[in-house]
């Protein structure tokens, strides 16, 4: 048995309503989908063994291999057609529909505007799926392979307490007990298509705080500590990389202060651009976080861009200074009739720490009063997806490669992801135009000027490039790491431990 560390129990088995990195990587243990991202970031054939593209592009025609669900049944190119028809449906609450959107008529049915016949989804016959998309998009098999576009058996479509039965699935491992609040226990699928790379029996999923967490991997009790699943103590992380047992991968991901934008006075962009340029990301990096992060000087991290941009300057005091100035007078007030802002943030032991760091260079920068505000992870979430805050710790880790992912969380204020309550004509544009453009190089430039536009209106302020740090039992091997930070646990194995006796 391999026993992972989870900081919170997933928030659905259900593919279609997650929206978590820690719910993702328990989906993507259970279920398989068209296509998967190995740990090199290479997309392989999964339930598709191949996949045929139109001269033009946009039709795709995936041929499924003879697979099962966990149950004996077929799983056949219908179920992918019926699992993203009621995720589609205006009435499912799918937080990832607009991933849905490249494919022909997909929005429209979304927003009740056209019946399913319009949208560009059709199992031709068991074994052939055909999807068509409004434009080219040179990154859908990558889509594919998140855990959005994961297949649903026709037992979760059916049933309204998913959560609460064992669930169907496809994917190298099934639930066998799920305890809410502590454990979540997966055996190896016999009826999984590649059953036989599989050689880890069980896998225990368990639910701790981060430091009985890193006590028990030192006891030889747990057997993956970490990133992308779990945190360590922020306090830990010099002490376990002067040890040399921590292990360091880049991520595909930012993190990024939130800007309310209808709030005053952060409706002001002056005052965002202000407040951007006066962070100081290499000490939060160098002396806080300490994980091997990187400043962040732009919003797509460089394991995804297309080039490294330096949108602004890190700690550039005299600009902020400046342009803090010339937001007061635009304003109509004094630096004495500037209001206290707070920062509010998830209540863990890093965020607690950048939290401080940032209080103290944004009060030394411009003389003014930020408050803390820490809130339990889930009363966090809720109330900044109400828009209940003024600025606020967020992060995006991307869910395929591809600067786009970054780029479009923005593109809608009512997009459940943006919530910083900003939109700009200009920007759908660039983002629309990239969308229709075929030839890559034109598709790049179109990008980089949404991300300048984005940069020059600031609704977020990037902070650092995200790193998953974590510790690996040496009796473990075969664990792949996504730089989307996606477990593969299908080539997982147990070396040989000799009998000391």
């Amino acid at each position: 048995m391999i026993k992972i560390a989870f900081e919170k129990e997933p928030t659905s088995l259900d593919p279609r309503k997650a929206t978590d990195l820690t719910t993702a990587n328990a989906l993507h243990m259970i279920y398989e989908g068209l296509m998967r991202i190995d740990y090199h970031g290479n997309v392989t054939p999964g339930i598709a063994e191949s996949v045929d593209i139109s001269p033009d592009q946009k039709t795709y025609t995936f041929q499924l291999r003879n697979s099962q669900w966990s149950d004996g049944t077929p799983l056949t190119a219908n179920d992918f057609e019926e699992s993203w028809k009621s995720l589609l449906s205006p009435q499912f609450p799918a937080p990832n529909a607009y991933q849905f959107y490249y494919i022909k008529g997909a929005k429209d049915y979304k927003e009740g505007k056209v019946n399913f016949d319009h949208v560009g989804i059709k199992a031709k016959d068991p074994n052939h799926l055909v999807v068509e998309l409004e434009h080219p998009t040179p990154y859908f098999l990558k889509l594919v392979s998140a855990f959005f576009y994961l297949p649903t058996s026709p037992q979760i479509r059916q049933s309204s307490l998913v959560d609460q039965v064992e669930p169907v699935c496809n994917g190298p491992y099934k639930l066998e007990k799920w305890k809410h609040q502590n454990e979540i226990v997966l055996v190896r699928n016999p009826n999984y298509w590649d059953e036989k790379v599989v050689s880890i029996d069980r896998i225990a999923l368990i639910m701790l705080d981060e430091h009985t967490s890193l006590n028990m991997f030192e006891m030889g009790q747990l057997d993956y500590v970490g990133s992308p699943t779990s945190t360590l103590p922020q306090d830990a992380i010099a002490t376990l990389h002067s040890q040399k047992i921590l292990k360091i991968k880049p991520a595909a991901a930012t993190h990024w202060f939130r800007f309310n934008t209808e709030a005053f006075p952060l409706n002001h962009p002056k005052v965002r651009k202000a407040f951007n340029l006066a962070l100081d990301r290499k000490a939060i990096v160098e002396h806080v976080t300490q994980g091997n992060q990187l400043p962040a000087i732009g919003i797509v991290p460089p394991i995804v861009s297309w080039k490294k941009m330096h949108y602004y300057k890190d700690h550039d005091i005299p600009a902020a200074w400046e342009l803090f100035q010339q937001a007061l007078v635009e304003m109509n007030i004094d630096k004495d009739s500037f209001p206290p802002l707070k920062l509010t943030y998830a209540a863990t032991d890093r965020y607690h720490k950048i939290a401080q760091a940032v209080q103290q260079q944004w009060n030394h920068a411009f003389g003014i009063q930020i408050e803390l505000q820490s809130l339990e992870p889930k009363i966090f979430s809720e109330n900044v997806l109400k828009g209940e805050y003024q600025i606020a710790t967020g992060s995006w880790y991307a869910d395929f490669s591809d600067p786009i992912n970054f780029l479009e969380i923005f593109k809608y204020k009512t997009n459940p992801s943006n919530r910083t309550k900003w939109e700009n004509n200009e920007y759908i544009a660039l983002l629309n135009q990239s969308s229709n453009e075929t030839n890559p190089e034109r598709r790049t430039q179109y990008l980089e000027r949404a991300e300048a536009l984005l940069m020059e209106d600031m609704p977020i302020a990037p902070l650092f490039f995200g790193s998953y740090n974590y510790l690996e039992s040496e009796y473990i091997g075969g664990i792949g790491l996504s730089d989307l930070g996606i477990l593969d646990l299908k080539y997982a194995f147990i070396e040989d431990v000799e009998d000391p006796n």
